[in-house]
């Protein structure tokens, strides 16, 4: 699973335009021992003249980085609460002394951040802000969730071109070409509102005209 943790990221930052090096390309680095994460170096061919994002990336917001250090904890089989970020220090190790000077001999200089990939904060406000905290407390520059990267995949993903180079691409594109992959109904951050119900097929955000702002499934009309 984590080989595909880290061919999914990978192919999000190629998507957003992004050179990217895995940490193995490199000779100096292969002692590095699977325990010790999957880093990738990637570096924006069209650098961003935005100011640079939060601490939580949201769709669309990755391609306002120029460098990163990313590596990927993508732990799929719960959210993540401070709990487990204090019980799983491995968790900061892209922003330890060593990723960095890694970082600064692959890049030649200071001027990149470190991306830490999880898989999913908590839905409610309270325990997801206090998760956060807790991230923040390690020196990290940016966290991204994984339903963000497979969200902006499928949006960007075309169900009639043709990846034949990535085997992950091509079963993302065969998957929405036949209608296997639709968007379940998200839940709007309305507390005080009934939810809308609809009596229509699930359509694809692209299709209903709406944006999608991060993991919290926050949407707007435009």
């Amino acid at each position: 699973m984590s080989d595909l943790n880290v061919q999914l990221v990978r192919e999000f930052f190629e998507l957003n335009s992004f050179r990217v090096m895995t940490h193995w390309q490199q000779d100096h680095i292969k002692t590095r021992t699977p325990e010790r994460g999957l880093q990738l170096f990637v570096e924006n061919a069209a650098p961003p003249t935005s100011p640079p994002p939060g601490f939580l990336l949201r769709v669309n917001e990755a391609a306002l980085l120029n460098r990163a250090v990313v590596e990927v904890r993508a732990w799929h089989a719960d959210r993540m609460y401070v709990s487990h970020v204090e019980a799983n220090p491995v968790l900061f190790e892209v922003a330890n002394e060593e990723s960095l000077t890694l970082g600064r001999n692959f890049f030649g200089a200071d001027d990149f951040t470190t991306v830490l990939v999880i898989g999913e904060l908590p839905a409610s406000p309270e325990p997801r802000e206090k998760t956060l905290a807790a991230l923040r407390q390690g020196n990290l520059g940016h966290v991204i969730e994984f339903p963000t990267i497979l969200f902006e995949l499928l949006e960007k993903v075309h169900p009639n071109v043709s990846y034949a180079s990535s085997v992950t691409l091509q079963m993302l594109r065969l998957l929405k070409r036949y209608d296997f992959i639709r968007y379940q109904q998200l839940e709007l951050p309305f507390p005080t509102e009934a939810p809308v119900a609809s009596s229509g097929a699930p359509m694809l955000a692209a299709d209903a005209g709406l944006d999608y702002a991060g993991p919290d499934y926050v949407m707007e009309l435009d």
